[in-house]
């Protein structure tokens, strides 16, 4: 089976998505908190036979192999899987200690998968945040419709008693399944609303699609990114001078009505002292600099105090 394909689209292949079915998920932790309710947390791997699978449908049967080795001390074995780009071939390497169940097969699975990661196959489940999944008591291994496990009341004591629970794996989000739907991601980039927003949501859009190695997705991002940002950079440049020019108007009409025209001293004394603090705390709540206004006050009470000591 010859294969005609570019190196940029075996690797954006192998990198796509992999249907639900064939992602396993196992246990790393588990426990029991405080109020008696077990947890379960959860990393996800691509089945063997997936990769197996996709390896065929990118670069067929004839474009790929494998061989193994036992590791350095016995503990487990290595793998190295081949892939022909062209009319070259490309090995990489990983390995897999043996596993407590099935040791062998635990072992050559485990490192075939880990090899296949290298080559970018289920690279995208790194993504994925901590998953937890669904965790309920069961009365024992025949009452339970999910995974059965079996966790230590008392994480100190391994031996001690122990509760029996299911779990279910937790739904993957969509941007983590074939033929991912970024629109709502690149959805909420164009809707931000501010510019800690927009950072947040073409972060997200941006580790999502790099993840699934889909550079036209990134690109798009990118692009709605950099016009959004130009547009809110521009309104809060607005809204900062329409401020502005209120707080001119507020602080000019205040100095005329409390200030200037004060009646006796002790009014525009009251009148300067509530001005000043009311001043203060609209520059501290925006953080402005309010030196500059204190003077304009200051100085439009002095004057005030002149003209009333001086009868104008």
């Amino acid at each position: 089976m010859s294969n005609t394909k570019t190196a940029a689209e075996i690797q954006r292949l192998l990198a796509d998505p992999f249907e639900a079915h064939d992602v396993e998920w196992r246990v790393q932790q588990s426990g029991v908190s405080s109020k008696s309710n077990p947890w379960v947390m959860v990393i996800p791997y691509i089945t063997n036979r997936a990769i197996q699978q996709r390896l065929d449908d990118v670069v067929g049967i004839d474009g790929w192999k494998n061989e193994f080795k036992e590791a350095a001390g016995g503990k487990g074995y290595l793998c190295g899987l081949s892939i022909r780009f062209g009319d070259s071939w490309v090995t990489k390497w990983d390995g897999s200690e043996y596993s407590q169940i099935e040791a062998l097969k635990g072992a050559l699975s485990g490192a075939m998968k880990r090899t296949a990661v290298q080559f970018g196959i289920g690279r995208y489940l790194y993504s994925l945040d901590t998953e937890f999944a669904t965790c309920v008591p069961v009365e024992n291994r025949l009452k339970a419709n999910g995974e059965f496990i079996n966790i230590p009341i008392n994480k100190g004591n391994k031996g001690g008693p122990r509760m029996s629970a299911e779990w279910f794996p937790p739904t993957l989000p969509d941007w983590a399944l074939p033929y991912a739907k970024f629109d709502k991601y690149l959805d909420a980039i164009e809707q931000a609303t501010s510019l800690a927003t927009l950072r947040e949501q073409y972060e997200q859009a941006y580790k999502f699609a790099m993840a699934v190695n889909r550079i036209d997705i990134r690109d798009k991002a990118i692009e709605i990114k950099d016009r959004k940002k130009a547009e809110l950079e521009a309104k809060e440049q607005e809204s900062s001078l329409n401020a502005n020019k209120k707080f001119h108007v507020w602080l000019n009409t205040n100095i005329k009505d409390r200030i200037t025209t004060a009646e006796n001293e002790s009014v525009l004394t009251m009148n300067h002292k509530h001005l000043l603090q009311e001043l203060k705390g609209h520059c501290r709540a925006n953080k402005v600099d309010s030196s500059n206004f204190v003077a304009q006050v200051n100085q439009a009470h002095t004057e005030a105090l002149n003209n009333l000591r001086n009868g104008v």
